[in-house]
């Protein structure tokens, strides 16, 4: 049964992408991958989208919210593919979701969010923003990996 698989693959994403997002917030509260009074990429994305449809920009008390609604939604859902991803090949979950973050760094943070004009490159920031903000990456891949495997020996 390659559905069910693929289903549970997803079911154990879900709740990897959960603790991995948990990890990255908590990694992000001691290690800042961005100055105080730099905006995130979820609320510029917001913001954006909201201008465009009202014309009228996000309102500062919604912005943490919003910034925090969108992270974990976008976690959680990566989490998803990867438990997807991971069911329908092993190639996938090798190397303990540390490859699957190298490429999630690369194609958000490396490359997706500055060509949006959401963040600049990680070569035009200080480097220790940089840095945390791929540890937090890491970080994120192997808590994904891990706690996708543990699900998978409950649910199974």
């Amino acid at each position: 049964m390659e559905n069910d698989k693929i289903i549970k693959g997803i079911c154990a994403g879900i709740v990897g992408g959960l603790a991995a997002t948990a990890v990255k917030t908590w990694w992000e509260s001691g290690h800042p991958v961005r100055s105080e009074d730099t905006e995130t990429p979820p609320v510029l994305l917001a913001d954006k989208i909201k201008l465009s449809l009202v014309e009228e920009p996000l309102k500062e008390e919604h912005k943490p919210v919003v910034s925090d609604a969108i992270h974990w939604a976008f976690g959680t859902s990566t989490g998803a593919i990867y438990g997807a991803l991971a069911a329908s090949s092993p190639v996938f979950s090798s190397g303990l979701g540390v490859p699957f973050s190298v490429g999630f760094y690369a194609l958000t943070h490396g490359s997706t969010l500055p060509m949006m004009d959401l963040e600049p490159y990680p070569v035009d920031v200080r480097m220790d923003y940089a840095w945390n903000e791929f540890a937090g990456h890491i970080l994120y891949g192997v808590t994904l990996d891990l706690v996708r495997r543990a699900t998978l020996v409950v649910i199974e």
